[in-house]
């Protein structure tokens, strides 16, 4: 907002001089010069005295366009999505700054914590940062998309916290999820939905497109999550139907035309995909149908590793250390290791190269 390029803009648009708009409001024409120069601004009081006399509302007169805030807004998430998955500081540093510009968004302090969420391992001053922000966000959002993926996040934080140092927050997580509606967002008609179905043209396509790609996501998730519950009470062969009705659905959807991470609609989902094939591994070691495990095992690291081998890192080598450390720790969590050692010397070669 620039008051003072407004006042300038509305005096001349009705022919007044400097000297004009000051006996008006009875102030001198040195106070008016100030104000269009930016060198002040005028009392509180008098806003509402400004915009009767040029006959236009406050936030025209502060020039406040809220549908162009809402889109430098994205366009500040999206430019940080760019780096979500591989750059943290660099993901960090564009929210951060976002949020000097605007302070009371709820849409970048929510991007900002899922990006400590899915950082956690860094260490203990990010897990601090990121409960401080989540707390402010469930305290003040009034944006219930907003509220519900930082609930979930929370949640992401806290089973970290169980798996890799041994804290029991069970009680905390069932807290969290008692406090979030059963159904949502499938019952809400969202702009999203009512775009895709009813809007013409490039906007009605676009709209069309990302419901596609969520619900995809949302989909195979699902698949995934069945599979985990069965895997739970060692029903191994129903898991391993939805592990595979899992990973059907993300090759399905992928780009044909693209390679590693960009053929899937969604940025990160190679790791869902790797991973699910692991968990399908694991289900045929406890089916003793070892015979097709290593062909699993090496679809899930050519699936994992080769994701950004056409993209430009800001790290190659720090980026595959941590896929390494990652890959590792759900290939030892899903007991593969009792079958055979992972054998990761090839990329780490590449790290070596």
């Amino acid at each position: 907002m620039n008051l003072g390029n407004k006042i300038r803009e509305l005096r001349k648009t009705r022919n007044l001089t400097q000297e004009q708009l000051a006996a008006s409001l009875n102030i001198s024409a040195q106070a008016v010069s100030k104000w269009e120069m930016g060198a002040s601004y005028p009392d509180m009081t008098m806003i509402p005295t400004i915009a009767g006399l040029f006959k236009v509302s406050l936030d025209e007169l502060f020039d406040f366009d809220v549908k162009n805030i809402d889109k430098e807004i994205e366009d500040i998430r999206l430019e940080s999505n760019k780096y979500f998955w591989n750059n943290f500081e660099k993901a960090e540093q564009i929210l951060l700054d976002g949020l000097k510009i605007y302070p009371a968004s709820i849409q970048l302090k929510t991007e900002l914590f899922e990006l400590y969420a899915y950082n956690v391992d860094r260490g203990d001053k990010i897990i601090h940062k990121a409960f401080e922000l989540g707390s402010h966000i469930v305290s003040v959002s009034q944006d219930v998309f907003c509220t519900c993926r930082t609930k979930a996040n929370m949640i992401l934080i806290y089973k970290f916290l169980e798996q890799e140092k041994g804290e029991d927050h069970y009680e905390d997580i069932v807290k969290i999820i008692d406090t979030l509606p059963y159904m949502y967002p499938y019952m809400l008609q969202d702009k999203m939905r009512l775009s895709a179905s009813y809007m013409k043209g490039e906007q009605g396509m676009k709209e069309a497109e990302s419901l596609k790609d969520i619900e995809w996501q949302e989909f195979f998730i699902a698949c995934a999550q069945v599979g985990t519950r069965y895997f739970e009470i060692k029903d191994y062969k129903n898991a391993m139907i939805y592990f595979q009705e899992s990973v059907d659905v993300i090759e399905r959807f992928m780009y044909s035309d693209k390679k590693g991470y960009e053929a899937y609609p969604i940025g990160g989902t190679h790791a869902n995909h790797a991973i699910t094939y692991l968990d399908i591994a694991a289900c045929m070691l406890r089916l003793k149908k070892t015979e097709c495990i290593d062909e699993q095992i090496e679809k899930a690291k050519h699936i994992y590793f080769d994701a950004y081998e056409h993209i430009q890192l800001h790290d190659y080598s720090k980026t595959l250390r941590e896929m390494i450390a990652y890959f590792t720790e759900q290939y030892n969590q899903k007991k593969l290791n009792e079958y055979k050692t992972l054998d990761l010397s090839e990329i780490k070669q590449r790290i070596a190269e």
